[in-house]
């Protein structure tokens, strides 16, 4: 076996065992965000953040599923606005599809109000179209200054780089409060 051959299977072999080590990090963040945070069974009184019932680790661990649970809003990449990605493509959870579906970007502006609970996830691609990346925005943040969003942004292995109030998000997003923070997706770009 060669030296190049041999180095090759090791970087493949632990690749492997990163990817392999995703699905119990989330299985892990489901368990401690069940709400039950003493272990009695109860959920009833139990809060996994201390209050107002906004839990950070149950919408990341949502958004990690995104694919099994939301829509997909775009119908083709388009370029990242921001720089942290070559093309992004959107999607939301079905507590926001509709509402989203509301705002077009080159129409008139139509007034959405989010419900506690929807979320939109904008994935990041790279120039040959693979998931490197995403950003969150989850409504329901009673400690928000942002119309009650929550802001993440996560690599694609899941990897958290911030979350809560990011003044990145927010001051980019501060401009569309009358469609509750969200850009839309051009209707000619829709699935």
């Amino acid at each position: 076996m060669t030296m190049t051959m041999t180095m090759t299977m090791k970087r493949t072999m632990i690749a492997t065992r990163r990817r392999s080590l995703l699905p119990l990090v989330l299985a892990l963040a489901c368990t401690a965000a069940d709400g039950d945070d003493d272990g009695s069974g109860d959920t009833a009184a139990d809060s996994s953040d201390g209050g107002g019932g906004f839990d950070e680790q149950a919408v990341l661990a949502r958004a990690m599923d995104y694919q099994a649970s939301f829509t997909q809003i775009s119908a083709e990449g388009r370029a990242s606005e921001h720089g942290l990605a070559k093309t992004v493509q959107m999607w939301a959870s079905s507590e926001a599809v509709d509402l989203y579906g509301m705002i077009d970007p080159d129409g008139a502006a139509a007034s959405v109000s989010f419900p506690d609970g929807a979320t939109l996830l904008k994935e990041h691609l790279d120039d040959a179209g693979v998931v490197t990346g995403y950003t969150v925005m989850a409504k329901g943040d009673p400690t928000s200054t942002s119309g009650g969003w929550w802001w993440g942004r996560l690599d694609a292995d899941g990897t958290v780089h911030e979350t809560g109030q990011v003044g990145f998000c927010i001051g980019c997003h501060t401009s569309v409060q009358a469609t509750d923070w969200a850009y839309g997706v051009p209707l000619d770009n829709r699935r």
